[in-house]
């Protein structure tokens, strides 16, 4: 069985996306004959380089858009997201052909339906998977064989059809208690103090670190660490953290190889956002004995199981769940998280449910596309209104 791993933004973007393809690749190389397309970084030994317009590339820097200012730049950004996963799908194209796999596995949804949209092309067609790491509804979910799916509450909202569920796992050998770090030092970060930890994008929109700040600020002896991938709105959350935080916050971007070192110097773990598809940070923390502070949504409550869940859109929440601190109960959650993760999240354990998965997706029927009287339909109504403008426009001139 041959797989395909296609992740346009591995190589240039570290978030849990770029982690999860990484780590999914590691865990069963050995395995399975896999070979990841990545979309930047080096070659190596089953590793693809894609040539593709990256989302950080200044040659789309500026994208003009016909929307609210409010909402521009997430736009943009969608607009950049777009054009880095349908460069990348074209550009992949030719080695996808020239591969003869079984499955191809995709993260993102414009990967995705360029490479279902292409089957036919195929002498032997892949199957096409996705997984949904947007918690897209089911909908508007891309065009493919198979949806992977991370958390029990996502499984329900998406197609019974093609969906399957495997949650995200950590790796218990660099994600462990007691690991020696400098974490604190680096950053000059008092070795008494109280320290929270918030490892993500740092933006507004969806990790809400700006919101982190507020709630931490009033709590004039706890420090906090902001650990993640810079983004535009960066600058105006660090101007924030200086502001109300002074000294008592520090901003920093690690390799996901080091990310160890953060969890060990915190005291105690804490995410922002309202909703998370999965979060494989909550488990990274987890892995590391730390608490967790997350939102109360039905699906973290799934994952974490042991932690503190506040409401994270109410103002104040987060401030007194951190005010009278309990060491006691942080101590019994961060061993209780411990337990859970060996108990769900272990990557070793998730490998050979991902390949009983491919097994039973690669046998499945292909899905050619296929001449009916649906098609036939579309077909005809789509020559008669080309005749028919065709027509008008002759008229007109």
């Amino acid at each position: 069985m041959k797989i395909a791993l296609l992740c346009s933004g591995l190589g240039r973007i570290q978030r849990g996306h770029e982690v999860f393809a990484r780590d999914l690749f590691s865990l069963l190389g050995g395995q399975v004959e896999m070979t990841l397309f990545k979309g930047g970084g080096e070659p190596a030994p089953n590793e693809v380089v894609v040539p593709c317009i990256s989302r950080l590339s200044p040659l789309i820097e500026t994208v003009h858009v016909a929307v609210s200012p409010k909402w521009a730049e997430v736009v943009r950004e969608q607009e950049r997201i777009r054009i880095e996963g349908e460069t990348f799908a074209y550009a992949a194209l030719q080695r996808l052909l020239e591969g003869g796999y079984d499955v191809v596995h995709c993260l993102e949804q414009e990967v995705c339906n360029i490479v279902f949209d292409n089957r036919h092309l195929f002498a032997r067609p892949p199957k096409v998977v996705f997984s949904n790491g947007g918690a897209i509804a089911a909908r508007d979910l891309p065009r493919c064989d198979a949806v992977q799916e991370h958390t029990g509450y996502n499984l329900r909202r998406s197609d019974p059809a093609r969906a399957f569920m495997i949650p995200h796992g950590v790796d218990l050998q660099r994600f462990r208690p007691g690991i020696e770090t400098d974490f604190r030092a680096r950053l000059g970060i008092p070795a008494e103090a109280f320290l929270a930890l918030s490892v993500g994008t740092i933006c507004h929109d969806h990790k809400r670190m700006d919101h982190v700040i507020r709630e931490l600020a009033p709590l004039a002896d706890v420090h906090l660490a902001i650990v993640g991938q810079e983004s535009p709105e960066s600058p105006a959350i660090k101007a924030l953290g200086r502001e109300l935080m002074g000294s008592r916050v520090s901003f920093t971007t690690l390799p996901h190889a080091e990310l160890p070192k953060a969890y060990a110097a915190a005291d105690v773990f804490v995410l922002g956002s309202l909703f998370e598809t999965f979060g494989i940070v909550y488990i990274e923390a987890m892995a590391m004995e730390r608490a967790v502070v997350c939102t109360a949504h039905e699906n973290q409550r799934s994952i974490v199981q042991q932690g503190l869940f506040v409401d994270m859109a109410k103002p104040g929440a987060l401030t007194e769940a951190l005010r009278h601190r309990d060491s006691a109960l942080f101590a019994r959650l961060g061993r209780a998280g411990r337990a859970i993760v060996e108990r769900e999240y272990d990557l070793t354990v998730l490998a050979r449910r991902y390949l009983e998965e491919y097994a039973r997706i690669a046998a499945g029927a292909s899905s050619l596309p296929s001449y009916t009287w649906r098609s036939r339909l579309r077909a005809n109504a789509d020559n008669a209104w080309r005749r028919a403008t065709r027509g008008w426009y002759r008229r007109a001139g």
